[in-house]
């Protein structure tokens, strides 16, 4: 009875297996139709395209991808300062009277009325304001001649994170107001709000217009005014004084190594290599990196031949007294 038992499961599994397998129920159908993403887009509204600042209509044409970064770093500095928005139109403005640029001056005091219908906005007390006020001018003007006790009263007001702020957003209204006066942009009226746009440069389909060879441009001649740096300075001078300023104390103490560990590689590498990264990257990286993707962006798109752009950084920093 065991045996017969045994056999007549075995067959019975074998005839279970041999059953064909059942089809797989058919998902139900959605209630509602999913449109391709390429319709989807072409049913809803446009975007909505903010006014352009003046300075971006003249830049869009030879530098397109490098107007985009700029238009993003604009935006950094303007609307989302980590100095708040009031205390960074103020440094702002401060440049800009500095340097005579009616624009950035009108720009500054519209982020200034924007920012003051806002509760909460930081502000610092009148003593700080004083030191920012201070620091700003004294950094647009000579920068060379801030001492140390002077930024030691900065930095104990502020704090190393708010004073690495004020120096980027004094560098960069430098940079942007001497960009205005330089490329003698009058400005719109009423000014416009920065723009809240990211750019994506990998899909951009507009290219820079080519550049002419450079060595073309060797043969070209131009009137006007030719202003040559002082150059006294000789090898074994700028040397000695360049061995003299490694020798001194740093003024802002250097972050936490944690800091890094957030870093993209090549982030940090260039933190471990220079100082001022070190101190920038560890403090505000937000408006470090901004500043290099609108840098990168101008290297990659106007290929300036590299002795050119170095003799004009050196002509630059000679002419400021900077020992870089």
């Amino acid at each position: 009875m065991r045996l017969l038992g045994l056999i007549t499961l075995l067959l019975t599994l074998g005839t279970t297996s041999a059953q064909p397998e059942l089809a797989p129920a058919p998902k139900p159908a959605a209630l509602f139709p999913t449109l391709p993403e390429a319709s989807a887009w072409a049913n809803l509204p446009p975007p909505k395209q903010p006014t352009l600042p003046e300075w971006a209509k003249v830049l869009a044409g030879p530098l397109p991808r490098t107007t985009a970064k700029m238009l993003e770093l604009d935006y950094l500095h303007r609307a989302r300062s980590p100095l708040g928005a009031r205390l960074s139109a103020h440094v702002r403005g401060t440049v800009a009277a500095e340097l005579g640029c009616k624009y950035g001056v009108a720009v500054a005091q519209a982020d200034q009325n924007r920012a003051q219908e806002n509760d909460g906005v930081f502000l610092p007390d009148v003593k700080g304001l004083a030191l920012a006020t201070r620091f700003a001018q004294k950094l647009t003007n000579e920068g060379y001649a801030i001492t140390d006790s002077e930024f030691a009263e900065l930095l104990k007001h502020f704090g190393p994170e708010k004073v690495t702020a004020i120096v980027h957003t004094v560098a960069y209204a430098n940079f942007h107001n001497r960009l205005l006066l330089a490329l003698d942009v009058k400005g719109e009226s009423p000014v416009a709000p920065p723009v809240a746009v990211q750019f994506d440069l990998d899909g951009a389909k507009i290219a820079a217009p080519a550049r002419p060879p450079w060595d073309d441009l060797k043969t070209v001649t131009a009137g006007g005014l030719s202003i040559r740096a002082d150059w006294k300075a000789g090898p074994d001078e700028l040397k000695s004084a360049l061995e003299k300023q490694k020798e001194r104390q740093h003024r802002m103490p250097l972050p936490d190594q944690s800091v890094y560990e957030k870093l993209a590689p090549r982030e940090k590498e260039s933190a471990a290599k220079v100082v001022w990264n070190t101190v920038s990257m560890g403090y505000q990286p937000e408006m470090t990196r901004a500043w290099f993707a609108c840098l990168y962006a101008f290297y990659e798109e106007s290929k300036p031949d590299r002795v050119f752009s170095n003799s004009v950084f050196w002509v630059v920093t000679r002419t400021n007294d900077c020992f870089y």
